[in-house]
């Protein structure tokens, strides 16, 4: 469907879509798997081969411009790209280069802190609200978990947290900047002034004095005898902190929302807990944290037979490819047992997420520790409210009521 087409109504802005965008993707899927969305002036693309075919072939469909579309002038780090957005070959020479960093071996010793802190976390819930209660995840949990994880994995000072937390929130803002009053937009240049100035001086502390950190392990990282710059270690810690905090957090609410759904799906998982990776693998093709990929044309291309001018914007519908039916069968439904290979959550291609593994640990050891700490969970009867974001997805509110021990 070209932009002379008859129109779509997709419209990824429209408060219904957000509620529940599988239906819409469906339609796309069956009607127009490759349509022009005048509401983002672009295209999307939602069958699972065609989101392959785009975040396999960086030559055409660059990540160049998604960074510097998504922050704008309040990048903390604007001299270098981060590894997200730059293609083959200049792609190449920082994934090699991050990998080292993110070995199994590296990623088993962070284990232990990711449990000290998620004990932690449920240590202070209950301090808070007793030994049973009510306590709403997303913001005494899931929020807080990442955020911690991140801090204490990179070596960030534990007592910055609230403030890594308030610069991811403000720096995920600046995708909506156009639409932000001038005070806001002030504090967005707050945030972004101050995660450069915190990250320069980490490195320069980390470079002196090396500890058992994701951040020491980046920059002691050498391929071939090179090494990041500063300046590409603080975009490599940029993409960690921002994209490490979001994905974690809405997938640990996305799978308490499907739990309530699906309490059949919880009676098991706490009957063999070895089920959890499984659980998680299918809320994340169920309900996918991050949604869509950006790309950008480097020539006049077609996508499926259509034609996509040079210059055009697409959007890789990755929720969508999760629900494609040719992959998943009976993708609507919900189904711990499925086994779903090849899934979308975390891309495609040269760009595969590199913290895939790092943030399933994540999601597990924090299901393993709530199971533990709560044998008794249960979910009033809510309508769920969905964070205002086509790009990302996630619950802005999860009620449970606890007893733990």
């Amino acid at each position: 469907m070209s932009q002379g087409s008859p129109p779509v109504t997709y419209n990824p802005l429209d408060p219904e879509f957000l509620r529940d965008p599988y239906p819409h993707y469906a339609a796309l899927r069956h009607h127009a798997p490759v349509a022009w969305v005048p509401a983002l002036k672009s295209f999307a693309v939602s069958r699972y081969d065609d989101v392959v075919a785009v975040l396999s072939d960086p030559a055409t469909f660059s990540s160049a411009e998604f960074w510097p579309t998504v922050f704008g002038e309040y990048d903390p780090v604007p001299e270098s790209l981060p590894m997200l957005s730059l293609d083959p070959p200049a792609h190449l020479r920082i994934r090699k280069l991050a990998n080292k960093a993110f070995i199994p071996r590296t990623l088993h010793q962070l284990e232990d802190k990711i449990y000290r802190v998620a004990h932690e976390l449920v240590d202070d819930i209950v301090e808070r609200h007793g030994m049973t209660g009510v306590v709403d995840l997303v913001p005494e949990f899931n929020a807080l978990f990442p955020i911690s994880v991140i801090a204490d994995s990179l070596g960030v000072d534990v007592a910055r947290r609230v403030d890594l937390k308030r610069w991811v929130s403000d720096l995920l803002a600046a995708g909506n900047r156009a639409a932000l009053a001038e005070d806001r937009l002030a504090e967005l240049a707050k945030s972004s002034d101050e995660v450069r100035a915190y990250l320069s001086d980490l490195y320069d502390r980390k470079s002196a004095d090396p500890a058992d950190d994701l951040i020491s392990s980046i920059i002691a990282a050498e391929v071939d005898g090179e090494r990041l710059s500063k300046i590409e270690v603080m975009a490599m810690a940029m993409v960690l902190l921002v994209g490490g905090v979001e994905t974690v957090a809405n997938l640990l609410g996305s799978t308490f929302v499907e739990l309530r759904s699906h309490p059949d799906a919880l009676r098991r998982v706490r009957e063999d807990p070895k089920r959890i990776p499984a659980l998680l693998d299918e809320v994340m093709r169920y309900n996918t944290p991050v949604q869509t990929i950006m790309r950008n044309t480097t020539r006049d291309t077609e996508i499926a037979s259509v034609p996509v001018p040079k210059g055009s914007v697409v959007f890789a519908l990755l929720g969508s490819a999760n629900r494609d039916v040719a992959h998943f069968p009976d993708p609507d439904v919900f189904d711990i047992d499925r086994k779903a290979e090849k899934l979308m959550s975390f891309g495609h291609g040269p760009h595969f997420c590199i913290g895939s593994h790092l943030a399933r640990m994540e999601a597990k050891i924090a299901l393993d520790v709530l199971l533990e700490r709560f044998p008794t969970l249960d979910f009033p009867d809510a309508e769920t409210e969905w964070i205002q974001s086509f790009i990302v997805r996630g619950p802005l509110s999860v009620p449970v009521s606890f007893a733990a021990h």
